[in-house]
């Protein structure tokens, strides 16, 4: 008896998998506050502008082969004339010709427990005027703070919408613990790793290079202790 064979075609089709969109990231709620009462600050600290500064983030604050390491999502938004009465001395002080003090503010920021100048369970992100006894609120600079795993931002009004040296990924890579780098005879148009700042002879540059190795190491051994951090307050 002749034997009958059959043959089956099978066809695979192959789906192109992107890597990025297939890898979970951990993803971290953002607050913001307003607490300047500056009309001109007010203006441009929009509902609309605070949902882009985490546009920004996402796209910014990524590895040197410009991949992400951890994604933000924003939460919330406390405009100046919902915060301008609170008990908080943390607005009054910051909403004050007061030069920037790491620590003292950052006690302030630990005793406020109003929801909506401190969101316990997110990252709180602060527009504010910066002031300095020089330039007084013309200064335009900003600040980034781990604060033991309770991390918050200080984001000049001036340097909103990525202005003036990549400020958002830069204050946020403080907050995630890491340190300035320097990078001997930049210039202002220098393309530099993020965290980079001015020292003898140089410029910060461009702040334009992703995170190396080495800070995404950091970033990522902080990232549970942070979220385990806000979870429990």
């Amino acid at each position: 008896m002749k034997s009958k064979y059959i043959l089956a075609t099978f066809i695979i089709f192959f789906r192109p998998i992107s890597l990025h969109a297939e890898m979970a990231y951990e993803t971290f709620d953002v607050h913001f506050t307003i607490l300047t009462s500056n009309p001109s600050a007010q203006m441009v600290a929009t509902l609309g502008q605070m949902q882009e500064e985490v546009n920004i983030l996402n796209n910014y604050f990524v590895k040197e082969d410009r991949s992400p390491i951890v994604k933000f999502r924003f939460k919330s938004v406390s405009f100046y004339n919902d915060v301008k009465n609170s008990t908080c001395s943390f607005v009054s002080t910051v909403n004050s010709p007061t030069p920037y003090d790491s620590d003292g503010w950052a006690t302030l920021f630990n005793s406020c427990n109003d929801p909506k100048v401190r969101d316990k369970n997110a990252l709180n992100f602060y527009v504010y005027d910066g002031y300095s006894e020089v330039n007084g609120f013309n200064e335009a600079d900003s600040h980034g703070k781990r604060n033991s795993n309770r991390p918050y931002v200080m984001l000049d009004w001036q340097r909103i919408n990525h202005n003036i040296q990549s400020p958002e990924e830069h204050e946020m890579g403080h907050a995630f613990g890491l340190e300035h780098v320097c990078a001997p005879g930049a210039t202002y148009n220098t393309s530099t790793n993020i965290m980079t700042t001015v020292c003898t002879g140089s410029s910060g540059g461009k702040r334009d290079i992703g995170f190396n190795a080495a800070q995404v190491s950091t970033i990522m051994y902080y990232v549970p202790l942070i979220k385990m951090r806000l979870a429990s307050l």
